[in-house]
């Protein structure tokens, strides 16, 4: 998530394209937080017009397009230990991982958690 909060504070975009069953719920907060699109083809067939005219325009261009939305994303935390969606979990300081049980140390970073 840092790479995203720094990404949104530098106004870099993050566009996502999911292949694939299934949802990409840090993705999709990633691409709905810096503004970007979050596209998950229907059609394989269409993937190559897809990524031409979603995200090979510029942002002058895209101010011109009508680009899928992000409806129906969940801004949530996500446990990064079984990728499910939490209602309350526990929050590394260094690098704002969430996971859903207590560990010894983030699995992530690998920074220690001292309990007490």
């Amino acid at each position: 998530m840092n790479a995203v909060f720094a990404a949104q504070r530098d106004g870099v975009v993050m566009d996502c394209c999911k292949l694939g069953s299934g949802e990409a719920r840090f993705a999709q907060h990633a691409s709905q937080l810096t503004g970007g699109v979050y596209l998950k083809p229907s059609e394989p067939q269409a993937l190559l017009q897809n990524l031409l005219m979603v995200f090979a325009a510029g942002p002058g261009a895209r101010a011109q397009l009508i680009l899928p939305t992000s409806a129906g994303v969940d801004g949530g935390a996500t446990c990064m230990c079984h990728r499910r969606p939490l209602t309350m979990g526990r929050v590394c300081s260094v690098c704002l991982s969430v996971f859903c049980e207590p560990l010894p140390a983030c699995l992530t970073c690998g920074s220690e958690f001292v309990t007490g």
